[in-house]
């Protein structure tokens, strides 16, 4: 889609762009730790794809979706964010002592059949992997794990097919997926964005959406 946002929406945590007097801190500004929110604002929403477009065009596409459902693990709703900060920060150390740095964006959502739960694009420099760290992250963070807890899917096929084949085809699939991650925005940013799926988001406590820094424009 075409558009030119001109916003700087307040991230979630310290590897996103931290605010004034917030920075080394997760959760952002204290005064929107209980804040209640139902959907993506439209600027949220255009900011969430702003990030998304810029770090496809700089090389960086998504290959990993990583789904935690957090509330089956045990974590209340006032500490979602904490929670996904958490995990991020272990994820970020992980790759950045293997000489790479995480690439990512995320939306909170709370579903009635689901809980909440978190969507989490990942883009890993070639090489580095996963392997069976999740289960362990999710411990670490202050979670409890249990089957239905975590699912990580490869973006566009396997790892080795996506970092052998650069085309459009890969760029698409990744987009189609952080289109996904829209559900949570207004009905009028939806049909602007030519969203399938649009107003779903449900009620959260604090922080809905996210990103690492290096996919912050104004960084």
């Amino acid at each position: 889609a075409n558009y030119s946002p001109t916003f700087s929406p307040t991230p979630s945590c310290a590897l996103a762009q931290p605010n004034e007097g917030q920075r080394g801190t997760w959760g952002g500004a204290r005064n929107f730790a209980d804040r209640v929110s139902y959907g993506l604002t439209d600027k949220q929403a255009l900011g969430l794809m702003e990030s998304a477009q810029y770090a496809f065009e700089t090389g960086r596409v998504f290959q990993r979706h990583w789904t935690v459902h957090y509330g089956k693990a045990g974590i209340e709703p006032s500490d979602g964010a904490r929670f996904i900060g958490k995990l991020l920060d272990l994820m970020s150390n992980y790759v950045r002592r293997r000489g790479g740095q995480l690439s990512a964006i995320w939306v909170r959502e709370c579903a009635s059949d689901k809980g909440e739960h978190v969507h989490i694009l990942l883009h890993l420099p070639a090489g580095i992997n996963l392997r069976n760290l999740t289960r362990r992250w999710i411990v670490a963070a202050g979670g409890k794990y249990r089957t239905g807890v975590s699912k990580v899917t490869i973006v566009g096929g396997t790892i080795a097919k996506i970092e052998r084949n650069r085309d459009e085809r890969r760029v698409a699939n990744a987009e189609n997926v952080a289109r996904y991650m829209m559900k949570a925005a207004s009905g009028e940013i939806g049909e602007l964005l030519h969203l399938p799926r649009h107003g779903e988001g449900g009620a959260i406590v604090g922080k809905r959406w996210g990103r690492t820094q290096n996919v912050a424009l104004d960084n």
